[in-house]
């Protein structure tokens, strides 16, 4: 039940207010340096509504929707309508509901061939029916939920407006609130909700079953080996997480490190947390991730669901750090006006000499805020982001290699004329 309350308050209320830290996720997903994109697209005749997650990061190219961190929320139509969206890693849930075509890089998929989304319901959620049963779906306000659903037996709506053929019936509430009732004879044998809506069946409500969350090394993914002075960036990966943001509490050698890391926090989403520690001196370390539910801690007597953790060997032989370099603008000052919208392409070159690189993230120094997440890969490799710059904030890029190891910072410094 509360998972899917959280899950309601996210879809209801949106990003700034979802009950997610302000600085959390939000630049990321402004401005993702990503090459996959997912179109949800209007046949008309209808609202349809979406939901979905990646395991990367994300982005929509156009406006409009909700997106927070690794999660959005939309709908289009109900006479034509597009919503484009960028993203890095995997599709990890999607459900749509209502007449809408899904396209991933510009080829048509179906959504039966994602997961649906921690969180969603389907037909296994139901208890078998019995004769005639009373099938209620309420918006929650807040926007505009849809539906779609098959019974083994005919569909009858008690009220009107809404799509009804014989066992299946399609509609849609909200954006503000109201409800439809259908009389439903059989079990329901397929079931698709997207945007905010409570379900209930004969009175009682309709929750997803979900299966326990599952903890474990996301980055790096084994030991590792580094040089002194090197920070690194360790990842855990959570599957199916029970809230919006993953909690989790980070140790050293048994000390617990608090305050903000390196990146404050911003590379987290619902499927990861992430925490950053420069190892100064030779040695030994052991880091552990103990990963709570929102709102628990230890602090509190909670349990984790789980930890997970890793062997640090800090030597003169070990990985050194990836190296970040000027490209475009070759300048290190940029001038601009005082209250400029003007959007410059950065571009900055990545060269790892121990290891492969994995990523480079825009960092909008002073004010602390990740702007974007470029992948990318072997010894060297370039990247490149628009940003509108701010005079007095300097920006530039940290790569980041496979091991997690961490390049200095390398940017440009923004002064107005």
């Amino acid at each position: 039940m509360s998972n899917e309350n959280s899950r309601r308050r996210f879809l209801a209320r949106g990003v700034a207010t979802a009950g997610v830290t302000p600085f959390v996720g939000h630049s990321v997903s402004a401005h993702v340096a990503a090459s996959k994109t997912l179109t949800i697209e209007s046949d008309g005749g209808g609202f349809a509504a979406y939901e979905f997650t990646v395991s990367g990061d994300l982005s929509q190219q156009d406006s409009g929707d909700r997106v927070g961190g690794s999660r959005a929320a939309g709908n289009v139509g109900p006479d034509r309508g597009t919503d484009t969206f960028r993203y890095s890693g995997d599709i990890t849930g999607l459900v749509l509901a209502g007449p809408a075509t899904l396209s991933r890089d510009g080829t048509r998929v179906e959504p039966s061939s994602f997961p649906r989304p921690t969180g969603s319901l389907a037909s296994d959620d139901f208890e078998a029916g019995s004769g005639t049963d009373r099938l209620r779906v309420e918006s929650d306000g807040g926007g505009v939920a849809v539906y779609e659903f098959t019974a083994s037996g005919p569909v009858r709506q008690r009220d009107g407006g809404d799509s009804v053929d014989g066992a299946r019936a399609v509609g849609h509430v909200g954006p503000d609130r109201g409800a439809d009732e259908f009389d439903v004879e059989g079990e329901i044998t397929a079931f698709a909700l997207a945007g905010p809506a409570t379900v209930s069946l004969n009175g009682n409500e309709v929750t997803p079953s979900r299966p326990s969350p599952t903890v474990s090394r996301g980055s790096p993914e084994r030991e590792i080996t580094i040089h002194p002075d090197t920070p690194v960036l360790f990842e855990t990966a959570v599957s199916d997480y029970p809230g919006d943001y993953v909690s989790a509490e980070w140790y050293v050698d048994g000390d617990r490190r608090v305050g903000p890391d390196l990146f404050y926090g911003h590379l987290g989403s619902s499927s990861r947390a992430t925490f950053t520690h420069r190892f100064d001196s030779p040695g030994n370390y052991r880091v552990r991730s103990a990963v709570f539910r929102e709102g628990e801690s230890s602090r509190e007597g909670d349990d984790p669901i789980d930890t997970v953790s890793w062997t640090v060997e800090v030597g003169s032989d070990g990985n050194r750090p990836p190296v970040v370099e000027r490209l475009n603008p070759s300048a290190k000052i940029l001038r601009t006006e005082y209250e400029t919208t003007e959007r410059i392409q950065f571009e900055v070159s990545a060269t790892d000499s121990d290891s492969e690189l994995d990523r480079v993230v825009w960092w909008i120094a002073q004010g602390d805020s990740v702007h974007g997440v470029s992948q990318v890969s072997g010894e060297y490799d370039t990247a490149m982001i628009t940003y509108d710059v701010d005079p007095g904030l300097p920006f530039g890029a940290y790569a980041i290699d496979e091991h997690g190891a961490i390049s200095r910072f390398r940017g440009w410094n923004v002064k107005s004329e």
